[in-house]
């Protein structure tokens, strides 16, 4: 099987420019459906029993689409009399609907699997709102009055291009930024036309003696219909050559939940220049922090906001490579920390794996950094 095939788990895919992606989501926004069903009506099934019996020739594809499924999530959801393949972005949010969670869940036989699920499903109360894509089911949401808001991918975005153009002169999108997966969309702005954003910012590096290598500040904007993100907002800077980021704090976000709409999100855009005001200031602060024990820190504070051993290392062997462990700034190792992206891409990890990380390293900027400038051998 082609993996590159877009009803494909796998099946992921870059832009080069904003309109090839504005409309392809427009592509994906007509190959959707959404049903809405009371919850308790659902059941999940092996499609190992269903599959003689989903015959959809109206589907292009559609054997490949069972092949696909066997190879990943190996369920179906009956849904009143219809059957559908289940995609992976769409079992968490099924397990959510039926109100369960766990490792163990993943140990058991598919068809113990399912059967565990819809006892929980049969007593499950309200709607389910499924949405149903390129042939298989990517999500099964709340589906009563201000569970779930869908907003149109395609609109979020254009919406994002149009305020960035009205506000932000000389705006450019990053070639290669935007990327689609069945989880989550995103994309990329360079604001180098907006250099007095970083103006406090680059007075405070030239004011503590430290190199500027910011180019300029840029936005991500990522979005999802399979609960895998909001409508989310990221002030980020570009550094050096450009493929280096540095992210600036928690998202603007806006969840899908509460009737949200797009004016709801085009207040959050008009939050972006306080956003970028409010991060300089926290960044400064770090240039102000003295860090006696830089390795130790950096690793202590990576295991504080939760980032796997393997990539703290990773992170830690390229900071010490590159600036060895002599005293520096708590400014200089939150810098470091952002390498962890580049260094989990190197191991794999793409999309929403990638942006969540970076969404775990803006915590550390609010943690007490002394506390872990700590000496000698440290515990794991």
């Amino acid at each position: 099987m082609n993996e590159t095939r877009i009803f494909a788990d796998a099946y992921e895919t870059t832009f080069a420019d904003p309109m090839e992606m504005l409309d392809f989501l427009a592509e994906r926004g007509k190959a959707a459906i959404w049903i809405r069903k009371p919850t308790k009506s659902l059941r999940l099934v092996p499609i190992s029993q269903e599959v003689e019996r989903m015959e959809d020739p109206s589907v292009e594809d559609w054997e490949e689409i069972l092949k696909d499924t066997e190879k990943n999530t190996q369920l179906a959801l009956k849904v009143r009399g219809e059957t559908y393949p289940v995609r992976n972005c769409a079992i968490k949010t099924i397990l959510d609907r039926a109100g369960i969670s766990g490792a163990g869940l993943r140990k058991l036989e598919k068809s113990n699997y399912a059967k565990v699920v819809n006892y929980c499903l049969k007593v499950a109360k309200g709607d389910a709102l499924i949405k149903i894509a390129d042939g298989k089911v990517s999500a099964v949401h709340g589906g009563d009055s201000h569970d779930y808001s869908i907003l149109d991918m395609r609109a979020v975005f254009e919406t994002t291009m149009q305020y960035l153009d009205s506000n932000f002169r000389g705006n450019s999108y990053i070639e290669g930024s935007g990327a689609f997966d069945h989880s989550i969309v995103s994309a990329m702005w360079e604001l180098g036309g907006n250099q007095e954003l970083l103006d406090t910012y680059r007075t405070a590096l030239k004011d503590h003696g430290m190199s500027d290598k910011v180019i300029a500040p840029a936005v991500r904007l990522t979005t999802s219909d399979v609960a895998a993100s909001g409508a989310n907002l990221y002030p980020m800077l570009l550094c050096e050559n450009g493929s280096r980021t540095i992210n600036l704090g928690s998202p603007i976000k806006l969840a899908h939940t509460g009737g949200a709409d797009l004016v709801q999100f085009m207040g959050n855009l008009r939050m972006l220049c306080s956003r970028y005001q409010d991060a300089k200031a926290d960044m400064t602060k770090l240039m102000d922090i003295e860090i006696q024990n830089p390795l130790n820190c950096l690793k202590l504070v990576m295991k504080r906001i939760g980032i796997r051993k393997k990539l703290i290392n990773d992170v830690a062997e390229l900071f010490e490579y590159q600036s060895g462990n002599t005293p520096c700034t708590a400014h200089d190792i939150y810098f470091a920390i952002n390498e962890a992206s580049f260094c989990a891409a190197c191991d794999g990890m793409q999309g929403h794996g990638i942006i969540s990380l970076e969404e775990q390293v803006t915590r550390a900027l609010t943690l007490d950094w002394k506390e872990y400038d700590v000496s000698g051998a440290i515990k794991w």
